[in-house]
């Protein structure tokens, strides 16, 4: 009897170490939380005035993965509601294609057929003439019994390369650890899963209340088979991923963590194909529901975690691994063979004799490395600070995740209608003021709480103001009547401001471009220069790996700073070193189909970074006070900033401070500048979305370097203005020596004979022209 205590009691003081051990390396309540709540903002924001829902699942929207696991895939489903899903064909739509779930004696548990129904009536092979001119009729087959049943789905078409395996539901993306399923939704409960709602709970998970929930969500089909299936290319599987959601948002801290050691277990020690964590899910279910609260507490980690192992035992040595929701349906169908099923028991078996030694052999999270050093307070040290920094970056990296969704969908919703309003302004500007309207009278998103939506909606209306804004300026300036344009201005000011620091920062170049510089330098100073250059920068056209780097307080509190961009209808206020910007497509054939514009147009808007253009706005408006020493330094700031954390955009830095150094005659400087502004825009720099290597170099082109090293071409060679030093032509090296010049034109200096060398066949085809015009 003692010595079962002392066992007893060794267990609980493992799992209590065990508890303390996942906090540390991340699996605790504010990483789970800070996940689930950031996959909803996100999911809100894609489903915002899209004709598809988006859902997010999996581990990464549940936060059941380790901080800083560079596999864990994003999964998604977007449901096209607009085709119905029914059990009952009097609930068919009468004005539109639905879905009709059919069943045959041998349709395996969870798998349907979907039969196309047209004006509430079953669709059938005699029906194939009138359904010639229906737009996806390609995608429908007729069954065995003649039902024109549904078998198949169009491949996303985007930036993105996706491919589906045989029978699997998810599309996969080839280059990047992204899987989409598409789907349909019935929003009715199904006969088939009846028995779970009224199953007998002796200890009460789920709850009444939960149940009704869950019910509510009506379920899913997916494009898969039942691997059994003599029908397995028309047979769609009825998916309760909402529901699976749910109940793992609402586990106690105690079986999420258990959850996460089965995964790691699962990953590191059994590692096997066929079983995967959903059959751990589907066996932490069962545990749940047939045992009492009472186990799932901390010094009972490892006694809930030994459940689960004994639970899928009992399942493997019968072959049947029965679905949550739909126990008939076995999740071991067609994979556990008697080979397999021996493989597995074994592992089970170890896992259970091994008891608590088996965590060393978990890689996962350096668990192992946690329980070598147990009794080494120094080594445990060093790796709690390892875990620490690992666990504040993926933080940190988890949460710019809505901050980027609402740049990317206020990028492809809302500035898409820019282009189709054909550069019709004051049709955007309505556009754009219907969008806030809406936004503030939208009640719901799908199954989201009306504070849930608004909260996710308004990381869209800051940029939203800032758009508007500026183009109601833009066309302010350009308007004859001092009155109306002083309005105008006047109303734009307070949108300016809700828009954050791209919005203040877009009022202070109104200002500048009518002329208002002390005004200018007064609202510079009201902002926080120094916060502001060492802001975290983040720009969803320049994704970065170093992204992880993030300070996360700033990313939590929504502190930190977006790219700020101008339409070309905002020339009017946009500087002229941003003008060439806009115009950065320039020399790029747009013959081809173009599918680099990535972001809708990026290519077409002038995108810098905030701390660079705040510190160049400084720059420009201490020059036209008379400030020269603090507009040199606020230059000097330019260079000194991070490209890798707080700079996106650092070949539009480089070609700002050209651009200076050109207006003060520094050509050797300025077209040094330009020089490093190309080496910044290495294909392997830009976003990995761009899947290959001819669409990275592409991207690579549009930088206005090339328009700004023409403008510079210009002045030296047809206007042959001076420059404030003399410099080498090949190397760009200035020298107070004097330099070797070409005697025919009189123009191009050069360093040494080497340089004039290596230059020589550039320069006797430049040399030929400029000869012949004295003057332009």
């Amino acid at each position: 009897q003692q010595q079962k205590a002392k066992i007893f009691s060794d267990e609980e003081n493992d799992s209590i170490w065990l508890c303390g051990v996942l906090d540390i390396i991340g699996v605790n309540d504010i990483y789970r939380k800070t996940c689930q709540k950031t996959n909803i903002m996100s999911e809100i924001i894609y489903t915002f005035k899209s004709k598809k829902s988006v859902y997010f699942f999996g581990s990464r929207c549940e936060g059941t993965f380790i901080p800083g696991d560079p596999q864990i895939d994003l999964d998604a489903m977007e449901c096209d509601e607009r085709m119905s899903v029914i059990e009952d064909i009097r609930k068919a739509n009468l004005h539109r294609a639905s879905l009709l779930i059919v069943t045959e004696l041998e349709t395996p548990a969870g798998y349907v057929k979907l039969q196309l129904v047209m004006k509430g009536v079953p669709c059938t092979y005699m029906h194939w003439p009138y359904l010639r001119s229906f737009i996806f009729i390609d995608f429908y087959k007729t069954d065995r019994l003649g039902r024109i049943v549904l078998f198949d789905l169009p491949t996303l078409n985007n930036v993105f390369m996706f491919s589906r395996s045989k029978n699997k539901p998810a599309l996969k993306s080839e280059n990047s650890n992204f899987d989409m399923v598409n789907s349909y939704r019935c929003k009715s409960w199904p006969h088939v899963a009846n028995e779970w709602l009224s199953r007998q709970r002796v200890f009460g998970w789920p709850t009444d209340d939960t149940i009704n929930e869950l019910k509510s969500y009506g379920f899913f089909v997916v494009k898969k088979g039942h691997e059994l299936s003599s029908e397995i290319d028309l047979e769609w599987r009825i998916s309760f991923s909402h529901q699976e959601r749910t109940l793992m948002f609402s586990l106690t801290d105690v079986q999420h963590k258990c959850y996460v050691v089965l995964k790691m277990i699962n990953r590191d020690i059994i590692k096997l194909d066929y079983i995967t964590s959903y059959h751990w899910k589907t066996c932490l279910f069962y545990v749940i529901e047939e045992n009492n609260k009472d186990v799932w507490k901390k010094k009972s980690l490892f006694q809930s975690v030994k459940l689960c192992i004994n639970q899928m035992l009992k399942w493997v040595k019968s072959g049947l691994c029965p679905s949550y929701f739909i126990p008939n349906d076995n999740l071991f169908a067609g994979k556990l063979n008697f080979r397999n099923k021996i493989f597995l028991e074994n592992k089970l078996e170890y896992l259970l004799n091994a008891g608590f030694d088996c965590l060393f052999l978990l890689k996962s999270g350096n668990v192992c490395e946690y329980v070598k050093s147990r009794k080494s307070p120094n080594s445990s040290l060093l790796l709690q600070e390892n875990s620490y920094t690992v666990f504040q970056e993926a933080l940190s990296n988890i949460s710019s995740c809505k901050i980027a969704d609402a740049c990317r969908v206020f990028n492809g919703k809302i500035l898409k209608y820019y282009h189709r309003a054909n550069g019709n302004i004051a049709n955007f500007i309505k556009f754009l003021w219907i969008m806030l309207d809406h936004i503030k009278r939208i009640a719901t998103i799908t199954e989201h709480s009306e504070a849930e939506t608004q909260r996710a909606l308004s990381l869209l209306t800051p940029h939203i103001y800032t758009c508007l804004a500026s183009n109601i300026s833009s066309l302010a300036i350009k308007h004859p009547n001092p009155q109306v344009r002083n309005f105008l201005l006047f109303g734009s000011f307070t949108y300016f401001l809700k828009g954050g620091l791209s919005g203040r920062l877009k009022f202070i170049s109104v200002l500048y471009a009518i002329g208002l510089y002390k005004e200018c330098e007064q609202y510079l100073d009201q902002l926080d220069e120094e916060h502001i250059t060492n802001n975290p920068s983040l720009c969803v056209c320049r994704i970065k790996s170093n992204d992880v780097t993030m300070a996360v307080n700033e990313i939590l509190e929504l502190k930190m700073s977006i790219c700020i961009w101008f339409l070309p209808s905002e020339l009017p206020i946009t500087h002229d070193a941003m003008k060439y910007e806009i115009f950065k497509y320039v020399g790029i054939s747009s013959t081809e189909n173009n599918t680099t514009r990535l972001f809708y147009d990026w290519d077409v808007r002038a995108v810098v970074d905030s701390n660079v253009y705040f510190l160049f706005l400084k720059s420009e408006i201490k020059r036209k006070l008379g400030k020269l020493q603090e507009s040199e330094g606020a230059l000097c700031g330019i260079c000194r900033l991070d490209c890798g954390q707080n700079m996106r955009h650092p070949d539009v830095a480089w070609n700002f401070l050209a651009w200076s150094a050109s207006t003060d005659q520094m050509t050797d400087m300025a077209l040094q500048c330009l020089q490093r502004s190309w080496q910044l825009m290495y294909p392997w720099e830009l976003s990995s979305v761009l899947i290959t290597e001819k669409k990275k170099w592409k991207q690579n082109q549009f930088n206005s370097a090339k328009i700004h090293a023409l403008v510079i071409l210009y002045h030296t060679w047809f206007a042959r203005e001076p420059h404030s030093k003399t410099f080498c032509f090949q190397c760009f090296n200035g020298s107070r020596k004097t330099l070797l010049q070409c005697s025919k034109c009189k123009i191009a200096n050069f360093c040494s004979l080497r340089c004039f060398m290596i230059n020589m066949k550039i320069h006797t085809a430049i040399c030929e022209i400029v000869s012949k015009h004295l003057y332009v």
